[in-house]
């Protein structure tokens, strides 16, 4: 009776350890990426950088809506992107630890230098997560933030991102 007894508690011991380690992680995620923008219009290129962070929330297993701010950071760049802000749905689909995506929303951004001015636009874009862990990720992606009167702004961001 003893043995049984010994046995049932160190079950119940390895069964909670189990469980410990198996915690779910929140549906609320932050990403801060470096962005390599592109800025064309008007016979006129150039290739400005940006600090980008997105917080977003998992409502699905294959839905997230985000809310996402860019500062411009090259100084020595005639054109910058000064700032862009966002708010985007985003589908999604996990291959197990990479997950594919696309972003579609709407998106207001600021330029200032030989193509100067503010936009608000619809905006979309796709990329790829790679998760190391079920908290951390790297991420890729491309967006086109504006396409307007003959002004088109993208980016190429690389991201580190994180699940609360």
């Amino acid at each position: 009776m003893k043995r049984i007894a010994i046995a049932a508690a160190a079950a119940l011991l390895v069964l909670g350890t189990a469980q410990a380690q198996t915690r779910a992680t929140s549906p609320l995620y932050g990403e801060l990426g470096y962005s390599f923008m592109t800025v064309k219009g008007f016979g006129f290129s150039a290739d400005p950088q940006a600090l980008r962070g997105i917080i977003g929330y998992n409502f699905h297993p294959y839905l997230a809506a985000e809310g996402m701010l860019a500062f411009n950071t090259s100084s020595d760049n005639d054109q910058k992107v000064k700032n862009s802000f966002g708010v985007f749905l985003k589908p999604k689909y996990d291959f197990g630890n990479l997950e594919a995506y696309g972003r579609l929303g709407w998106a207001r951004t600021e330029l200032s230098g030989p193509i100067d001015g503010q936009d608000n636009d619809f905006a979309y874009g796709v990329g790829l997560n790679y998760s190391f862990n079920p908290r951390t990720y790297v991420g890729l992606d491309w967006m086109r933030l504006a396409d307007k009167d003959g002004v088109k702004v993208d980016g190429v961001t690389i991201s580190i991102g994180y699940r609360f």
